[in-house]
């Protein structure tokens, strides 16, 4: 099992933020109240009050609130037609941690670093906290969640969703900020597992997995065995509607990609 004392950098220095490194309080915006896209007609667009339209909106937003209100944007005739639109969103403070790599963090030309939400392990609905879920969470697993052991005392036990990664201008951080919000900063062994979650996150193998149902008869390659480097691939024919099956070679880690006639 993970735990902090191989996670965790225990003399952290503040004077640097790096990758990986967990930070409290910062705040974590999300777009307009999870309302889908499809219904972008009912998205808050903020405009000037009507006896103050004619005021330049840059003027305007430095006495906000007062001066704009909400109106769905159904009912306001030139929404996004200026390109850029103001409009209503959620904002949160709560612990992030900076996915950003350390040297783009040094270059101060970076406008905008990359951050990812943290939330507690004991904050999960019931069914996520079940033995074998919170033992693949445990063992680093769930390749879209990083796994954040506790500091006892200091910092519970957490993950990082790698789902809801977002930029944020680099503003918000600096070195009183680091000094004041920093809760764990990886080691090198959390920083190379961080920097591994990453790269499966993003360059994670695709293909159809052996329990799969076959959507159409063709003839399938198994990615697996090419993306390894083995000099012979498995490939067989999978008819319609059957489960593809694990190849020979690979056994649970097959994924099945249909083969071009």
């Amino acid at each position: 099992m993970i735990t902090a004392k191989e996670w965790y950098d225990p003399k952290p220095d503040f004077k640097n933020l790096y990758q990986g490194d967990v930070l409290a309080a910062i705040p974590f915006p999300s777009l307009p109240t999870f309302v889908s896209a499809e219904r972008e007609e009912v998205w808050g667009i903020l405009r000037p009050r009507p006896n103050r339209a004619q005021r330049p909106i840059g003027e305007v937003l430095r006495n906000l609130p007062n001066e704009l209100i909400g109106r769905a944007a159904k009912d306001v005739p030139d929404a996004w037609s200026s390109g850029d639109e103001y409009i209503i969103s959620t904002c949160r403070k709560m612990h992030v941690i900076l996915v950003s790599r350390s040297c783009d963090i040094d270059k101060h030309q970076r406008k905008h670093l990359l951050i990812a939400p943290v939330f507690q392990v004991s904050n999960l609905q019931e069914a996520q906290r079940a033995a074998d879920k919170l033992n693949y969470l445990r063992n680093n697993d769930i390749f879209h969640w990083f796994y954040l052991p506790p500091v006892i005392g200091s910092f519970p036990e957490s993950f990082a969703d790698l789902t809801q990664m977002v930029p944020l201008h680099r503003s918000f951080f600096n070195e009183e900020v680091l000094q004041k919000t920093l809760c764990v900063r990886l080691s090198s062994q959390g920083t190379f597992a961080f920097q591994k979650s990453l790269s499966d996150y993003y360059g994670m193998a695709f293909g159809f997995a052996a329990a799969d149902q076959c959507p159409q008869t063709a003839r399938y390659s198994c990615s697996s065995c090419f993306s390894s480097g083995k000099a012979t691939i498995t490939s067989r024919v999978v008819d319609e509607g059957r489960n593809f099956g694990t190849c020979d070679a690979c056994g649970d880690r097959t994924l099945w990609l249909k083969v071009p006639e």
